[in-house]
């Protein structure tokens, strides 16, 4: 809430509902201040925004003093501050409110409480729907964009690599879209822009296909065992069970049904013989 896009978006909200209230509901009995018989539609309406522009000024000052004191190291805004501050803005509101209603009962001649106090009170409460309501709603879309964030970053942890037994696959955004035992993932198939995650499940064949490149997700499983042994394949070595040469060209066996043999590049191939065979 005291990020300043969200002390921005909240101004221009509260701006936005307190012209439509204030046209709506018409409040103090603003519409007969300009004459006994009332004012036209689009003359209050531009007399309300004013009026509007004139509150938010005052929000846009208590708020710009907010964002400052937020930032200081030794200050802190908690949820209780936080409410103090925005009650010291009702009755700042409430207060200006008052002040302008006065102005022109005086001016005008037309009053529609002699009492400057039940006036004041009268202010306060239009102001509680004015920016109260608004308020709530900013509040409850902010605090629902952060928990939603929070839950966001939570899923895209990075379990796989501290788990012995996960290995997460994010795409290229950084979202996690696949968690698979390390043991069941079988190999990774290069599609474009997109690889195809070929793992078993319940002794079943699966793929799925996400938007990344050979490349990141190479950089992205470096700490683990599934390497790249092709342009287009990366495999996993803990399940390889056969290693063979056909003339010039080697094969990785998984020794699983349905599953062809994986190629190894000249490109690769030292890589991925250094790690199956290590030198004694």
């Amino acid at each position: 809430m005291l990020e300043k896009r969200n002390q921005i978006i909240m101004v221009l909200f509260v701006s936005i509902f307190a012209i439509v209230f204030i046209n709506v509901y018409k409040p103090f009995g603003s519409d007969k201040w300009v004459g006994m018989n009332g004012i036209t539609d689009s003359l209050y309406l531009s007399w309300s925004t004013l009026l509007v522009m004139t509150g938010m000024a005052v929000i846009a000052m208590s708020r710009v003093l907010m964002y400052r004191i937020s930032r200081r190291p030794d200050h802190n805004i908690t949820y209780l501050k936080y409410v103090l501050w925005v009650f010291v803005e009702l009755i700042m509101l409430s207060g200006v409110f008052t002040l302008i209603a006065l102005i022109i009962e005086d001016n005008l001649n037309f009053q529609t409480s002699t009492d400057p106090l039940r006036t004041f009170f009268n202010a306060m409460q239009n102001t509680v729907f004015i920016i109260g309501i608004p308020y709530f709603i900013c509040i409850l879309c902010f605090s629902y964009i952060e928990r939603s964030a929070k839950l966001k970053a939570l899923m895209n942890e990075n379990i796989g690599f501290k788990s012995n037994a996960l290995i997460s696959i994010k795409d290229s955004r950084g979202v996690l879209q696949l968690s698979v035992a390390k043991e069941n993932l079988l190999y990774i198939e290069s599609a474009d822009n997109y690889i195809c995650i070929w793992y078993q499940k319940n002794e079943t064949l699966k793929k799925q296909l996400i938007l990344i490149t050979m490349k990141d997700i190479s950089e992205q499983l470096a700490e683990t065992n599934i390497v790249r042994c092709h342009r287009s394949y990366m495999v996993n070595l803990d399940l390889v069970k056969v290693m063979r040469r056909e003339k010039e060209n080697l094969f990785l066996e998984l020794g699983v049904l349905g599953v062809k043999e994986i190629p190894i590049s000249k490109t690769y191939g030292e890589n991925v013989l250094r790690r199956l065979v290590p030198l004694a």
